[in-house]
C-alpha cells in the first residue's frame, strides 16, 4: 500500500466526518488497525486490534505514515 493512496483515503474520510466510516488495515499476521475520523473534526482515532491501544492524531500525513509503518513492520519481521 502506498503512502499517497492512504493519505488520499484519509482525507476523503474526513470530508465525510458526519458519517461513521471505519477502515480496518490488516497485516498478514492478523493484527490490524481500525481507523476513523472523529465526528465533525479532522482528528483520526486509531485502535490497535491486539492491544486495544487508542491513538489520536490531527495530522493526515502523520496518520498515513503511522499506517504505512504498521503494515510494513510485518513485512520486515517476516523477511528476517
Amino acid at each position: 500500500m502506498q503512502y499517497d493512496s492512504v493519505k488520499v483515503f484519509l482525507e476523503t474520510m474526513c470530508e465525510y466526518n458526519t458519517v461513521k466510516i471505519n477502515q480496518v488495515f490488516t497485516a498478514e499476521d492478523g493484527q490490524s488497525l481500525s481507523v476513523r475520523c472523529l465526528p465533525n473534526t479532522t482528528t483520526f482515532e486509531i485502535t490497535h486490534s491486539f492491544t486495544q491501544e487508542i491513538v489520536q492524531n490531527d495530522s493526515t500525513e502523520e496518520t498515513a505514515q503511522y499506517i504505512i509503518s504498521f503494515l510494513s513492520s510485518y513485512d520486515m519481521s517476516k523477511s528476517s
